[in-house]
């Protein structure tokens, strides 16, 4: 019975994607919440009908083999081999990978990410008439097709492929993905017996195979496509993926109360007007005195237990229990304005966390009560962050808003190293972001000098030593 098999080369080291890749192989690298490695063999199931996928492990493939198991949570079988010969590059992780096949297979890289893409349709196109079909894909920009391989086309045939070309013939961008004969293994074979160097290049390999009479036909890709390898390209690959269901993402607001804010009702139904929010949750301690006022409204009460009192602590058992795509945080005293939201979400497909920053003068409503002091030490902490983690390339001027917006698949990631139980929360999130690697944001927002009930409990010196303290200690244990 003819059968269609995945391979997935996966051994590589990530040079390029570090310190990204520093303890994972680069295909673990996560958009959006999933491993890339993860998006492509559901890839493979979902479009191709693929159900025996093998994988080419070799840097730190224990962690793909640990996490994915024999793939029956994904309702595949999966197939591992270790290259062991890294120096040999992307042509021999095939040949490993063609001891466990023996029919047409389709191999895509590890590295490279597919949204919204049309795969599924070469099952209408006969692969198998053909030794090789190439994924291509029509692009503007010609500085990605000296990054990948270029392909030269007669009569809907392949004449040629140019592995990172210096001169760009036309505006054909070749992909990482194949469907191959299995055929191409003893000529793989072969052509390391007589490589002189032991290493052969895989698409000048395909063009040999090609310009000696081999039938490779195009396959015109549809969707957005990213070659993984380096810090840009990765977030170039969060956005198209988040980018194309933001509008159908569920949008949550946290609104921070400490238990008796006299105008919650005000606050609530400002929020509830705006159109993106899908669901408003109200975080209260045990005792307060507006939790039935917002009920009566329609938000969700989180009412803290006893013995979680302070900002952080609350904070984590708050979002611990929303379960939507996106979070946005705010105060109970309606300190910045629902139109800001609109500002946050701008962002967010570019970033993991937006954070407000209350330090441009002129969006902050006069006389409010964020000057001297106060703003030096939150300018001081943002500074201090920023050049401690300066490799992590954080800007900020603004430690202690609240105000912020975050994908919750993001926070998860950050949990284990969210502990702060006091308003020293907001500082951590941004490191523990930072840490993780993922894009953190910060824009100026509107401010109003409203919000009584938060700063007339943490806006003072222990606030801004426990700040301090935090930053301080998080410095001297992050490698």
């Amino acid at each position: 019975m003819k059968k269609l098999y995945g391979l997935i080369p996966a051994a590589g080291m990530g040079t390029r994607a570090r310190p990204y890749t520093e303890g994972i192989p680069k295909s673990m690298l996560e958009i959006n919440g999933e491993p890339n490695l993860q998006r492509t063999i559901k890839l493979m199931r979902d479009q191709l009908g693929i159900s025996d996928i093998v994988i080419v492990i070799g840097y730190f493939g224990q962690v793909i083999k640990d996490y994915f198991a024999d793939g029956a949570g994904l309702g595949v079988r999966l197939h591992y081999i270790e290259n062991t010969e890294l120096e040999k590059g992307l042509a021999w992780s095939v040949a490993c990978g063609g001891r466990l096949i023996d029919d047409y297979f389709c191999v895509i890289l590890s590295d490279e990410c597919y949204v919204n893409s049309n795969h599924f349709e070469v099952s209408s196109q006969s692969y198998r008439d053909s030794f090789a079909t190439c994924f291509i894909k029509e692009v503007d920009d010609t500085e990605l097709i000296k990054k990948n391989y270029s392909v030269a086309l007669q009569d809907n045939r392949i004449e040629r492929l140019i592995e990172k070309p210096t001169q760009v013939e036309n505006d054909i961008l070749g992909c990482g993905t194949f469907i191959l004969s299995p055929e191409l293994f003893p000529a793989l074979d072969q052509a390391f017996q007589v490589a002189e160097t032991g290493y052969v290049e895989f698409l000048t390999f395909l063009n040999d195979l090609c310009q000696q009479g081999k039938i490779f036909t195009p396959f015109w890709l549809t969707g957005s496509y990213v070659n993984i390898n380096d810090r840009d390209s990765l977030r170039q690959a969060n956005y198209h993926e988040r980018s194309q269901d933001f509008a159908r993402a569920r949008k949550a607001m946290l609104i921070y109360s400490e238990g008796h804010e006299k105008n919650i009702c005000f606050t609530i139904k400002r929020y509830q007007k705006h159109e993106q929010i899908d669901q408003l949750y109200l975080l209260v301690p045990r005792n307060n005195s507006i939790a039935d006022k917002a009920s009566a409204l329609g938000v969700q009460v989180l009412q803290c237990p006893d013995g979680v009192e302070l900002y952080g602590e609350k904070m984590r058992y708050g979002i611990g229990r929303i379960q939507s795509d996106i979070i946005m945080l705010t105060e109970a005293d309606y300190a910045f304005p629902a139109r800001d939201i609109d500002k946050l979400l701008a962002y967010l497909p570019e970033a993991d966390l937006v954070m407000g920053t209350r330090t441009s003068r002129q969006l902050m409503e006069q006389g409010v009560d964020l000057e001297g002091l106060v703003r030096l030490a939150n300018i001081f902490i943002a500074k201090l962050v920023e050049v401690l983690w300066w490799h992590l390339e954080g800007r900020f001027t603004d430690v202690g808003c609240t105000f912020r917006a975050f994908w919750k698949s993001s926070y998860v990631r950050t949990a284990a190293s969210n502990t702060a139980i006091g308003p020293e929360f907001s500082v951590e999130m941004m490191i523990s972001f930072l840490e993780q690697r993922m894009r953190v944001l910060e824009i100026p927002v509107n401010y109003r000098n409203v919000s009584r009930a938060l700063s007339s409990r943490y806006r003072n010196r222990t606030t801004f030593f426990r700040f301090l303290g935090l930053v301080l200690k998080k410095r001297l244990f992050f490698r």
